[in-house]
Formats: C-alpha cells, structure tokens, sequence
C-alpha cells in the first residue's frame, strides 16, 4: 500500500532516499523506479518532482557540497587550501560515493541556475578564499583559480585512482596520509611558483 505524504514530503523523502542508496550502492544504483519503492509511491510521484534521474542526483550533490563546506568551516587549526583539501580528502575516503557523484555531475545540471549551481560556486567561494591567503592579496585571481584546480585535479584524480585499486594497497590511515601529502605538495609546489617565495 503507498504512503500518505503532504505536500513536499515526496521530494525530501525521494533526495533521502536517493542519498542513502548513493552512499551504499553508488550513484549508478539510483533510479526512479528504486527510488519510488522505497518511498513507497509510484515511480510517476518521483516524476512530478524530479524532471528527470539527473536532477534527482543533483540533489543529492547539493547535500555532499553543504556537508563538506561546513566541514570545512568546522575544521580546527589554521584556515587554508591544505587544510581545506585535508578535510576534503577524508570526506572523499569517508564518502566515496557521494564524493564521486558531486564532482560528476553534467554542466548542464552543474550550471543551470538552480540549487546545485550555487552550492558549487560556495564551495569555489571558499576556495578561493582560502588560495587567496597562500598567494597574498596582489596576486591575480586567475592565478588563485589555476592553484585551486590544480589541487583539485590532483585530489580527485588519486582519490579516482584510490578506489578503483590502482595504487598500491594501504591501509586507511596510510592512503589518507599518502594523498594528504601529495595534494600539499602540489599546493605547495604551485605557491612558490608563483610567490618565489614570499607574499
């Protein structure tokens, strides 16, 4: 028998939904028809909320980007891009298949002026913020934005490589401070680049 919802209880019990099968089975695991049985409505509910299985999922991203922000923002010690990146690197190992699914949604979802679009230039905000304390005020932006994607690629790319078993195995705490220690090199290396330095 379905459910009786009021309104609006389907969309935050079909992102729910959607979260918890993401988290334990993949993002490839979520579909509508899924989705719908375990709210208990039928899959056409799912459908006068959600256009499509895209937006459903970038939903779902929209809570990995907040969770992980304010992570970020709770983080003890000093503010910066390898702190941030440190935080962002046990989310990734903590969550990974949320993590996964926040950094790949399609442009067209990522940039289409609604919700998800604005918790990813929050994100960024942050980002550049924080390259902006490693770099010093005079320097360009685009060169704050090059040092965050730069970490970026490098962080997505061994967390990538992490979970699909291509690096060599290590333990948790070992493969957490293996990709803690090449990201800040990376950082590192980019801001004496451009620094020589000294801010």
């Amino acid at each position: 028998m379905s459910k009786r919802y009021h309104h609006g209880d389907v969309r935050s019990a079909a992102v729910a939904v959607a979260l918890a099968i993401t988290e334990d089975d993949g993002p490839d695991a979520v579909t509508m028809r899924a989705v719908a049985g375990k709210v208990g409505v039928d899959h056409r509910a799912i459908y006068r909320h959600f256009k499509d299985r895209d937006r459903l999922l970038a939903e779902v991203a929209v809570i990995g980007y907040r969770n992980l922000l304010q992570e970020m923002e709770a983080a003890d010690g000093e503010p910066g891009l390898v702190a941030d990146f440190t935080v962002s690197i046990r989310f990734a190992l903590a969550r990974p298949h949320l993590y996964a699914l926040m950094l790949s949604r399609p442009r067209e979802v990522l940039f289409d002026g609604a919700e998800l679009e604005a918790d990813v230039r929050a994100m960024l905000e942050h980002l550049m913020r924080s390259a902006r304390l490693a770099l010093g005020e005079d320097v360009d932006s685009a060169e704050c934005r090059d040092l965050v994607f730069s970490a970026l690629g490098t962080s997505y790319g061994l967390i990538s490589l992490a979970s699909s078993m291509t690096l060599a195995p290590r333990t948790p705490e070992a493969l957490e401070g293996f990709l803690t220690d090449q990201v800040s090199r990376v950082i590192e290396g980019q801001v004496l680049r451009v620094t020589g330095g000294a801010k």
